[in-house]
């Protein structure tokens, strides 16, 4: 049924349209906002990859200045296992500490297509360029990667591709191995992991494999000769690191070969015994193991002046960044030296994936225009701090920040939702409670929902804000967390309740959404410093964004964006201003919707088009003119058109400078885009199902309508005439089509993000705790007049 806007708000009835005439003519130009509002995030989220582009040349130290010219020097990829920074120490790792005084330095977010983190994963992801897994077994070993048997393939080459057909992520196992056999590049492998790296489609392996040395002198001259002999590619796996319990172990196989590296002791039996716990080496002399290798390999190198490329490709058992180090000359002819690195894919100063092993392989062969469509980017140098210390420290402080984030994140979501569900219960008794206002206990038991909904409502936001303080340093991660949390918690609710809005009816509401949308407006405009690695954003370690929107980010700046736009319009068509009113709702709107849309900054795919048709209900609504679906019908494609138009234009930049958004345009015209979707659907029936979600997103529901209906509504009316709320409307007239505007953002980010159900939990988080203070001062408010309508500024201050 459309939304008809109401006439006025009561007191300012006469002052803003009480003429027909007025509210006609108001009608016929308020049109121009909505086209206003289009036209300008068009040309804005058109325009925009262009100039972050320009800007993300500084960081990336462009990407794509590669050539198919063959590289003058050889490269070299050193490949292990769940090795991090603070494995690094001069006495117990001589050569990656000096690595660390020289070259370039990083972290990895090594995760695969599965949640374990074994050792054939890490190079199934530099064979396919893209995440990859072993298959699963039941008890969740990880293979022993085994060297190529004497027809030389790779022993369970035929597991690896079942996995690859059985993931979403359209890895094809043998992509690197077949560039380079057909660019004619010469290639050795050195290790059981390198053969994996070096496979072609077929299992055989591409160049010259020789089984890793068990010596340090005879891994030194197996380079030399590698690189003696012409190799322009050299991979060598340099052995795992694995926590405690966590061994690989030796899988049966049809496949000749199967006998794993004999020097190897992580290796373990298939069946597990006591004496396989004494015997597994601790972590710090399977680090020094990998250590010595590492130092004769860069040894060997320095005389060719190689461009040397440590990676950890995987992690050891438990969840972390990994470590990623370079050093020699970078495709574009600089070097990698005292510097941190990033890539296209992260945009994150210090941070790579190992999906980014791939590319940059390829770019420093020369072959970068070669490469096919790949989800990773090229490793470069970007500026970082002046000594050796301060980059290390720089690097553990953010793999510290991005561990303890996932150990606090699961428990501030329970802690908040059964926070709000809780306020849901108490709100729908305070609320539909009959008798006035000024009695006792009603009056300290609204005057605390007031107070407690902005608190709650201001909890999202706060989680964001938490980055600025470095919690995660303290020796109580946890508890440093929960005091920083509840320090910006109570600054933003003093700030709602004292500010000079306070004299507002929607004051402290409009006060917490506005540092909600001003809060992630600026955090994508510097670089999504907050929304990474905050309990509500994007985690490092998952890899699942590096920057832009979160999908909660994207819910909280929906729900806050309307809400701060009800509140401007609100005020202003109270004072007669309802030009004015609608033109401010289409100025929030442009503004979210680019920063929401536009690559570089939030580069949210299915983000624009739910605001573009929330924001044009709200438009609408305000001016006055009637909601018709044929109205969002043409709306509705205009984002559509919108959105492919940017993501065209993202897609036909460089691909070192795409945003997610050209690189799925890429994987889609690669042939991936079902896998893609299947993903998408399987993460939103997954989480469908989370408690955490569905108690917050239907108890929201239920008290909206609880507050707009009434415990006893009457057919065709807004609020019960029984309903302690019912003289609402009247006072805050924008507050049906606010409602409205939210669910219909919500709903749509519901239907086309993969967060499913977590997009309108999150929006609710912030929407409904502001309506409940809202109605909460309003029942304070209104016993303090003579009638039912909305008391001035000076008796609504007074019930602040």
């Amino acid at each position: 049924m459309p939304t008809t806007a109401p006439r006025c708000p009561g007191p300012a009835e006469t002052a803003g349209c009480s003429a027909r005439t007025g509210r006609r003519r108001s009608g016929r130009h308020s049109a121009a906002p909505l086209v206003v509002l289009l036209m300008t995030a068009l040309g804005l989220l058109l325009a925009a990859p262009a100039a972050v582009a320009r800007t993300s040349t500084d960081t990336s130290t462009s990407t794509d200045t590669a050539t198919d010219t063959p590289a003058s020097t050889p490269v070299i990829l050193i490949g292990t296992s769940g090795l991090r920074w603070d494995d690094v120490s001069a006495l117990a790792t001589p050569a990656l500490w000096e690595l660390s005084r020289e070259g370039a330095v990083g972290l990895v977010a090594a995760r695969g297509a599965t949640s374990t983190g074994c050792p054939a994963d890490g190079w199934l992801t530099v064979s396919t360029g893209t995440r990859s897994a072993d298959l699963e077994v039941a008890d969740g070993t990880c293979r022993a990667v085994q060297e190529p048997g004497a027809d030389g393939r790779v022993p369970g080459w035929s597991d690896y591709l079942s996995a690859a057909d059985s993931q979403s992520w359209s890895a094809r196992p043998g992509l690197l191995g077949q560039v380079l056999a057909e660019a004619g590049t010469v290639a050795t492998g050195i290790g059981p992991g390198a053969a994996v790296a070096l496979a072609q489609p077929d299992g055989s392996v591409v160049g010259t494999h020789v089984r890793r040395p068990a010596t340090s002198s005879g891994l030194d001259q197996a380079v030399r000769d590698a690189v003696l002999g012409g190799s322009q590619l050299v991979v060598v796996d340099a052995g795992t690191v694995r926590d405690p319990g966590w061994a690989t172990r030796a899988r049966p196989s049809s496949e000749p070969g199967t006998e794993p590296a004999v020097d190897d002791p992580l290796v373990t039996e298939d069946d597990p015994s006591v004496t396989e716990v004494v015997l597994e080496p601790t972590r710090a002399q399977q680090v020094a193991r990998v250590d010595g290798r590492i130092a004769s390999v860069l040894q060997a190198a320095r005389a060719s002046d190689a461009t040397v490329l440590v990676v950890s490709l995987a992690g050891s058992g438990r969840s972390a960044l990994q470590l990623v180090a370079a050093i020699g000359p970078t495709p574009d002819g600089g070097r990698y030296e005292t510097a941190l690195l990033t890539s296209g894919s992260t945009r994150q100063v210090g941070l790579a994936q190992s999906t980014d092993v791939t590319p940059t392989l390829l770019a420093a062969l020369g072959l970068g225009t070669s490469e096919p469509a790949l989800t990773g980017a090229r490793i470069v140098p970007v500026a970082g701090p002046e000594t050796a210390n301060a980059r290390v420290d720089t690097l553990l402080s953010i793999a510290r920040e991005a561990l303890q984030v996932t150990r606090v994140s699961g428990v501030y979501t329970t802690r908040l939702v059964l926070a709000q569900a809780i306020l849901f219960v108490v709100a729908a008794v305070i609320l539909t409670r009959t008798g006035r206002a000024s009695g006792t206990p009603l009056r300290p038991a609204l005057r605390g929902l007031q107070v407690v909904s902005l608190a709650l409502a201001a909890a999202p936001v706060s989680s964001f804000l938490t980055g600025l303080v470095p919690w995660w340093l303290s020796d109580s991660p946890g508890t440093a967390f929960w005091l920083v949390l509840a320090g910006w918690v109570v600054v933003i609710t003093a700030a709602a309740l004292l500010g000079p809005w306070r004299g507002h009816l929607l004051g402290p509401a409009g006060a917490v959404a506005a540092v909600t949308v001003l809060t992630l407006v600026l955090d994508m405009l510097t670089g999504s410093n907050l929304v990474v690695d905050s309990p509500m954003g994007a985690h490092r370690i998952l890899a699942a964004r590096f920057y832009g929107m979160s999908n909660q980010a994207f819910a909280l700046l929906a729900g806050a964006g309307l809400l701060l736009a009800a509140v401007v319009a609100q005020v202003l068509v109270e004072r007669g201003r309802r030009a004015l009113a609608t033109a401010a709702v289409a100025a929030i709107g442009v503004l979210v919707v680019v920063v929401d849309g536009t690559p570089g900054l939030g580069s949210d795919l299915g983000g624009p088009p739910a605001l573009i048709l929330a924001f044009t209900v709200l438009t609408l609504a305000v001016s006055g003119r009637r909601v018709r679906w044929q109205t969002l019908l043409v709306v509705a494609v205009v984002a559509a058109v919108l959105v492919g138009g940017v993501t065209v234009a993202d897609w036909m930049r460089p691909p070192g400078d795409r945003t997610h958004l050209g690189r799925f345009l890429a994987t889609a015209l690669d042939g991936g885009l079902w896998d893609v979707v299947y993903r998408k659907l399987s993460v939103n029936l997954r989480v469908l199902t989370s408690w955490r979600y569905l108690l917050l997103a239907i108890g929201g529901i239920l008290l909206t309508a609880l507050v707009l209906a009434g415990p006893r509504p009457r057919r065709g009316g807004l609020l019960g005439s029984g309903s302690p709320l019912a003289g609402l409307q009247e006072a805050v007239p924008l507050l049906r089509p606010t409602v409205a505007a939210i669910g219909v953002a919500l709903t749509i980010g519901f239907l086309i993000n993969d967060s499913g159900i977590v997009v309108p939990a999150t929006g609710i988080a912030v929407a409904v705790p502001c309506l409940v203070a809202a109605s909460a001062r309003w029942r304070l408010a209104a016993e303090l007049s003579p009638g039912p309508a909305l008391p001035d500024a000076a008796a609504s201050g007074g019930s602040a």
